[in-house]
């Protein structure tokens, strides 16, 4: 019989909260084309999936929403400043997780840890995240887990935030700290 770990209510909120908060968020800040530098050009939006959570009645993918851009100069498809890192099917907090607790779990504990966590997400794609993603992640330990700085950040935005006033894209990506310049 497996024991599950304990992990404090505030974690879970915390955590749960930084995830899901950010639905429906649009990203629509343009960066010159990669591939030559050139003029981008509005193209459309894409729905792309940053996280997928647990709800009372199963689960509940999390969607932000990603402008798209066609280069003036060479035709390449290119996307707006968001918080995913490259070639990531999901947010870059959710591989910030991955990696801070890989490093002192095991990827089956560092799963079933984002699992109660109210991440849905298994062994599997843990190891392949730590694995792919070796960057250095600024973490505090909080309770005897190394959490992520950018979920602590968006936590805090997402809870300081007034509701009358929807989240900005460029707001996340700074409590991410994806593309400071």
């Amino acid at each position: 019989m497996h024991r599950r770990p304990f992990i404090s209510p505030i974690l879970v909120d915390l955590v749960y909260q930084a995830v899901s908060g950010v639905s429906g968020v649009h990203f629509t800040q343009a960066v010159p084309c990669p591939v030559c530098s050139g003029m981008p050009v509005s193209h459309d939006i894409k729905k792309r999936r940053f996280s997928t959570v647990y709800v009372p009645n199963g689960e509940k993918h999390i969607y932000v929403f990603v402008k798209r851009f066609h280069c003036r100069d060479c035709g390449h498809l290119c996307y707006a400043k968001a918080p995913f890192y490259d070639k990531s099917r999901f947010g870059s907090p959710i591989v910030d997780l991955c990696i801070s607790l890989s490093q002192n779990h095991t990827f089956s504990h560092a799963a079933t840890i984002m699992n109660r966590m109210g991440i849905v997400i298994n062994r599997g794609t843990v190891r392949k995240t730590a694995q792919t993603y070796t960057h250095h992640v600024d973490a505090t330990d909080i309770f005897g887990l190394w959490l992520p700085d950018s979920i602590l950040a968006l936590s805090t935005l997402v809870t300081t935030t007034d509701s009358h006033f929807p989240l900005k894209g460029e707001d996340i990506l700074s409590a991410c700290k994806l593309f400071l310049e």
